[in-house]
């Protein structure tokens, strides 16, 4: 059975359209997606290989194959609600005590291997910029029943931009479970992990990692390239701890 992850993106009305324009075109295919440079280490800069008139004496081998390449795509930055550090989430009470803590012991994994970003779990009813909940056990994170013969969707992470293009709020949702049957909670946590890493600004990745569209063939753990990914996506509050949002530099991380 193939579990896979679902991404919705969602616009506030005076986002100008050629904001909403690039954001898609940064998430296509990863077969046809550039490399641009980047001040960020952990950015690849590719020189532009197409149009050769000028690098006539250039070996064809300093050509690169990006369909070669692991690549993790990233997706957005956040807006100037996290200029303070803190990025607030709510757990909806959908989910049992051992649901809820496994989302909790997912998100302490991004918290203790980023720098300069605090999640906080707010208890009250007032907005969070996180809202994480779950789906009936019957229904996967796309409110659909479950088809045995369909990939289900896992989790489900819809985004908000404001009219600046940049992440306002997320809403996650978790499928409740398969068939009226739970997950166990090291694969719910997993799930909450690739969830986590998109509100953090990443898209997916081209090969077996946390962030690969499905389940199958991808890994539970959170690695230096999940790591790299946030830093160059958010660049501008975990590095540099500034108080103005840029856009990332890039497309990608090479992994």
């Amino acid at each position: 059975m193939r579990l896979k992850y679902s991404t919705v993106f969602s616009f506030s009305s005076s986002t100008p359209w050629l904001l909403l324009a690039l954001i898609l075109l940064s998430l296509s295919a990863i077969s046809s997606a550039n490399i641009f440079s980047s001040s960020t280490p952990v950015i690849a800069s590719v020189e532009d290989n197409q149009g050769g008139d000028d690098d006539e004496g250039d070996d064809d081998d300093d050509d690169i194959n990006l369909d070669e390449m692991n690549l993790l795509q990233i997706c957005c930055a956040w807006s100037d609600k996290i200029s303070d550090g803190v990025l607030e989430y709510r757990i909806s009470d959908e989910g049992d005590e051992d649901s809820k803590q496994s989302v909790r012991n997912a998100i302490q994994d991004w918290d203790l291997l980023i720098d300069n970003l605090i999640f906080a779990e707010k208890q009250d009813d007032s907005e969070a910029d996180v809202e994480i909940g779950f789906s009936d056990s019957d229904e996967d994170a796309n409110d659909e029943e479950f088809d045995y013969g369909d990939p289900i969707a896992a989790g489900k992470t819809e985004f908000r931009f404001d009219n600046k293009g940049f992440i306002d709020s997320i809403k996650v949702t978790l499928s409740g479970g398969i068939f009226g049957n739970g997950f166990q909670n090291s694969e719910l946590e997993q799930i909450a992990r690739h969830e986590i890493g998109h509100a953090l600004g990443l898209g997916h990745a081209n090969f077996g990692s946390l962030m690969s569209e499905s389940t199958e063939g991808g890994t539970g753990n959170i690695s230096t390239c999940e790591i790299n990914g946030v830093l160059a996506a958010n660049y501008w509050r975990l590095v540099t701890v500034g108080n103005n949002p840029e856009y990332p530099e890039a497309n990608f991380v090479v992994c």
